[in-house]
């Protein structure tokens, strides 16, 4: 009877512990490690309507002393517009490649929701962007 209890009890926490993971991706975390003296461009935003993203390119470049190394991440908050004052979210992409000291690398990075239409906002912007370790 007690190894039943146990097995029920252990799958109920499993379950609980699957659906609270979250489907977004987390961004702008203090648990993440912000890697300074970067600098970011972006070249590039665009609404892709067949599959709902809203996606932006451009380049970061190492102004620091130290290298970067791989694996590391570019985070961006994406918004409605150019005013800023909407928050749409955030996304991260995986940077696979180190950088030295005067480097450089592109990044895209993809933006979908289900809880927002993307497709609402051809006009969106793209800030706060940063390189992180995780």
């Amino acid at each position: 009877m007690k190894l039943i209890f146990k097995t029920i009890a252990v799958i109920i926490i499993s379950v609980f512990i699957i659906s609270c993971e979250e489907s977004d991706p987390v961004v702008g975390s203090n648990q993440d490690t912000a890697i300074p003296n970067l600098s970011f461009t972006v070249d590039t935003t665009y609404l892709e309507i067949s599959t709902s993203q809203l996606i932006a390119r451009g380049t970061v470049k190492n102004n620091g002393s130290s290298s970067v190394t791989s694996p590391w991440y570019v985070e961006a908050q994406f918004y409605t517009d150019a005013t800023l004052r909407t928050k749409l979210g955030g996304s991260f992409t995986q940077i696979g490649v180190p950088l030295s000291r005067g480097q450089s690398t592109f990044w895209t990075i993809n933006y979908s929701s289900s809880n927002v239409d993307v497709k609402n906002y051809p006009n969106f912007a793209v800030s706060d962007l940063r390189g992180i370790y995780k």
